[in-house]
């Protein structure tokens, strides 16, 4: 197939589309509104704090292979910093309690069987009932699968659901929400220490990560952004 081919925004699943397209050899076109590429992922300079302000801190778990493929592929993996072993701190903001996330080592999830691991107020059954989610239809919905009612759904399903699939809770896709859960709390501890992490403080730099996509870019193809 032969042609240039023109893409409809700069966020980054259009950058990433780029950087692939071109590095298959073919005529790219970046076409975006804004004044910047990068989407919601951008930074900029705050003259009055004199530093560098990231816009949303980005957290990528190993679900995130699409987000963190194209990293490597624009040479910005070393960018992002994470924990040793995977570790979620939280905070109840109606009562102000933390704890904190603790997945197993294992694909097994043994660890929703100890209460030091999971979050508080839930028991491991709760965590099971989640697995209706992988009967869910193309239409289904978090709240239509899951029972909206319970601690674990607050604490937990609720704001994982809108972290990871960007949008709000009544339409968020059950079955989407399942893969994400699979392949991030289901791929075991080795593999979340792997590939999760965010930007380091000292390199949030969404503008130098968009100007080596374009980079990369036209080194394969002629590219216009």
């Amino acid at each position: 197939m032969a042609g240039r081919v023109h893409i409809v925004g700069a966020g980054l699943a259009g950058l990433a589309a780029a950087v692939r397209l071109a590095g298959a050899g073919r005529d790219v076109t970046i076409h975006e509104a804004s004044p910047q590429a990068g989407g919601r992922c951008r930074s900029y300079l705050d003259s009055e704090l004199g530093c560098r302000i990231d816009n949303g801190n980005h957290l990528l778990l190993s679900g995130n292979r699409a987000a963190l493929d194209y990293l490597e592929r624009i040479g910005a993996a070393a960018s992002l910093s994470g924990p040793a072993v995977p570790r979620f701190d939280f905070c109840d903001l109606v009562n102000g309690e933390r704890w904190t996330l603790a997945p197993g080592s294992g694909r097994l999830p043994w660890w929703i069987f100890s209460p030091r691991r999971r979050v508080p107020g839930t028991n491991a059954a709760d965590y099971l009932r989640a697995s209706s989610l992988a009967w869910s239809g193309p239409d289904d919905t978090v709240p239509t699968r899951l029972d909206t009612g319970t601690p674990l759904f607050r604490r937990l399903w609720e704001p994982f659901a809108v972290a990871a699939l960007n949008t709000e809770i009544e339409s968020a896709s059950a079955r989407l929400l399942w893969r994400v859960i699979v392949e991030s709390f289901g791929a075991g501890e080795a593999d979340r220490r792997r590939q999760s992490g965010q930007p380091r403080s000292d390199d949030v730099d969404a503008a130098g990560h968009q100007n080596r996509t374009i980079r990369k870019a036209r080194a394969a193809a002629p590219a216009r952004a």
